[in-house]
């Protein structure tokens, strides 16, 4: 698989993990343990943020065709902090325009959506690693595909 597939494939982890999560987090019964609160911290990032990730990351995958595998790897980098101004956005259509708790909910997600964001990227990254390391990734870098 070369490497510009993986990140492509890899955009779909947040909305894919969101099931398991809610199955393992929410029906494990006590005393729960750490891995089932961190299920539990992923389903709801999949709650909060999985409509507007769709859009999101569909628009980015098509402003990244035939860009390199270095512009690949930088935009996952960035992709968190490129989420924030779309999250806030929908956040804004959800309540129907800034209320009196709008910067409160904002002040609340913002860091929840960055925490789960880079946790994302660091897994990604992981998973990168291991896979180039095994052998399974192709590393090389193609140029535009």
């Amino acid at each position: 698989m070369s490497e510009i597939a993986f990140y492509r494939w890899s955009s779909t982890l947040p909305l894919v993990l969101v099931l398991p999560g809610y199955l393992i987090g929410l029906h494990v019964p006590p005393p729960r343990g750490v891995f089932s609160e961190l299920a539990t911290f992923v389903a709801a990032a999949g709650v909060a943020a999985g409509v507007p990730y769709i859009p999101f990351m569909s628009v980015l995958l098509w402003c990244l065709r035939r860009k390199s595998t270095t512009v690949h790897r930088v935009a996952s980098l960035v992709a968190p902090i490129l989420f924030v101004p779309v999250f806030i956005l929908f956040a804004l259509v959800i309540e129907f325009g800034p209320g009196p708790d709008f910067v409160h909910n904002v002040k609340f997600y913002v860091p929840y959506l960055l925490g789960v964001g880079f946790g994302y990227v660091v897994l990604i990254h992981l998973l990168r690693f291991a896979l180039s390391f095994g052998g399974w990734l192709d590393d090389g870098d193609p140029g535009a595909v």
